[in-house]
């Protein structure tokens, strides 16, 4: 195979690969309360959802696009399971409307959305503008990534990939079907892929039955295009993308084995029939195959959705995903029935409890031994505080507002406070990863005494942390003999670290470099246990 054709391959998958990961981050970002609203609307039932997928399909003309952006909406948070499943169904149905109608190809649109992306991002001003900017940047690379990676592959007759796997992939229908689905991740674009197969069926005289089990695998590298964009998200998006693979595939086994029958309802067998007649027959072949794949997707969302939710209900987690960025109980048509209400909104703060608890154990984990993806959990996690800390404030807001009760609204600063806390324990947590990585850059070692000073502190903090967790759940404060027992334990140690810290610094065995490094991490680790306090000492609910 010529170099620039690898060339254009690898080029052309490292930049969809950093435009997906640009988009998610800019979906995360851009999609706040009032972007979730629309979109939910847009997706209420199977039917919009269905319409949805369509749309976006036939907007990009690439069905895997479509399904990179689905995975990414997921990954944000602004789509459940149940909406996801339908939406990919819509998508498929998209990507085969696209070979009977004539849309602008995404090509087109690429390098004006890079260059405005650029615009929005480096020259902004506002920080939503500058959002946007990583957001339509993020498509434009992906788009121009898909781009580079078809036209390395575009060049049918003669073509090196396709003279190599003629003798491997064109005698068997099981591995035609393979064929098909590398195809069909190659190119991206589902006319692309037919032309491809229907250009191979006349110059390699293939029958229609390989031809058919070809078309059917495009399903699968389709599919397997929203495992890769699920890769570094959230576990919901990555089981919704397996999901959606594994069915897929059921569905392209079930037309290759029918594809005699397919083969007999009409299909041409070799080359007399006209290069537009086959790519017609194909066409519709496909058609059916998509049509066949949305219903069962639509049909399995139910199931699907029920199915994640219960295998992510856990005591630690409350059956809400940690990963994911938004509020799954508030909702503003309850507000009027304040006891529902602020129940939502408890739920939702233990929530928030649960995953400033996995920052902390993950920064525990990783002040021992790096890990960049755990770091980047972190960094998610951070991210998830925000925005719940945003969402849960106001809804908090609106119902201090309309509520006429004064139970609740004596409740109500408390949940107020105790939300502000826990996102400042996530920006202290961030603090102290920052210092790791400074750490790792800079190439600064701590002496063995310092290591052990950070255990002592991780250990002491995290007992905190656990009571601050157990305080949250219960929503009623720890007893005051208790509370002074774990501040007086805490401050002792809190103090015999600092104590030895000086007089390391003061014998001359710690470097001013990792002195500065240990102190900053210090000081974040001590606050995350102050910060806690003020839980600690304070009911999440009303006692009685």
């Amino acid at each position: 195979m010529p170099l620039s054709l690898i060339e254009g391959a690898l080029g052309g998958i490292g930049l969809f690969l950093l435009g997906m990961r640009l988009m998610s981050d800019g979906i995360r970002t851009v999609a706040d309360a009032r972007i979730r609203r629309i979109f939910s609307l847009f997706t209420s039932n199977r039917l919009y959802s269905v319409l949805f997928g369509i749309a976006m399909s036939m907007a990009v003309n690439s069905g895997s696009a479509a399904v990179v952006f689905t995975i990414g909406l997921v990954n944000a948070g602004v789509l459940n399971a149940f909406q996801a499943m339908s939406v990919l169904g819509g998508v498929l149905i998209g990507a085969s409307l696209t070979l009977h109608l004539h849309i602008i190809p995404y090509s087109l649109i690429a390098t004006p959305l890079v260059f405005t992306g650029v615009l929005f991002k480096f020259f902004a001003r506002r920080r939503r503008f500058t959002n946007a900017g990583d957001l339509l940047l993020g498509i434009g690379l992906l788009f121009l990534g898909l781009t580079l990676l078809e036209g390395s592959y575009r060049p049918i007759n003669h073509h090196p990939l396709y003279e190599v796997f003629s003798g491997i992939f064109y005698r068997m229908t099981f591995m035609a079907a393979l064929f098909g689905a590398i195809v069909s991740f190659l190119v991206q674009s589902a006319s692309s892929s037919i032309s491809i197969i229907a250009s191979l069926m006349q110059n390699h005289q293939l029958n229609a039955e390989l031809s058919s089990a070809m078309v059917a695998g495009g399903l699968v590298g389709v599919a397997f295009m929203g495992n890769l964009a699920s890769l570094g998200g959230n576990s919901i998006s990555r089981r919704v993308a397996a999901l959606f693979l594994g069915m897929s595939l059921i569905v392209s086994l079930l037309f290759v084995l029918a594809s005699p029958l397919l083969m007999d309802a009409g299909l041409p067998g070799v080359t007399p029939v006209s290069g537009a007649d086959v790519f017609s027959r194909l066409s519709w072949l496909h058609s059916a195959a998509s049509l066949f794949a949305a219903l069962c997707s639509v049909v399995l969302s139910g199931p699907v959705s029920r199915l994640l939710a219960s295998t992510d209900r856990s005591p630690h987690t409350n059956g809400a995903d940690s990963a994911q960025p938004c509020a799954s109980y508030l909702d503003i048509r309850i507000i009027n029935t304040p006891t529902i209400a602020i129940d939502q909104a408890r739920k939702e703060i233990l929530r928030m409890m649960h995953v400033a608890s996995f920052m902390y154990a993950d920064v525990r984990e990783i002040l021992f031994e790096y890990d960049s993806r755990r770091a980047e959990t972190i960094r998610q996690h951070e991210r998830v505080l925000d925005s719940l800390n945003h969402e849960i404030t106001s809804y908090l807001a609106v119902l201090s507002r309309s509520t006429k009760s004064a139970e609740i609204s004596y409740e109500i600063p408390g949940l107020l406070h105790t939300v502000s806390v826990l996102e400042h324990i996530g920006d202290r947590c961030e603090e102290v990863l920052d210092g790791i990585i400074a750490r790792k850059e800079a190439g600064a070692i701590f002496s063995a005494a310092a290591m052990d000073d950070l255990k002592i502190l991780i250990a002491v903090v995290g007992d905190v942390m656990a009571a601050t967790e157990d305080v949250v759940r219960s929503g009623h404060p720890l007893e005051t003999e208790a509370l002074h027992q774990l501040k007086h334990t805490a401050r002792n140690r809190f103090e015999a670290v600092k104590q030895a810290h000086f007089e390391r610094i003061s014998s001359g065995v710690c470097p001013t470099q990792a002195m500065m490094l240990f102190s900053e991490m210090e000081s974040a680790i001590v606050a995350i246990a102050e910060l806690c306090w003020s839980i600690l000492g304070m009911p999440v609910r009303r006692a009685g």
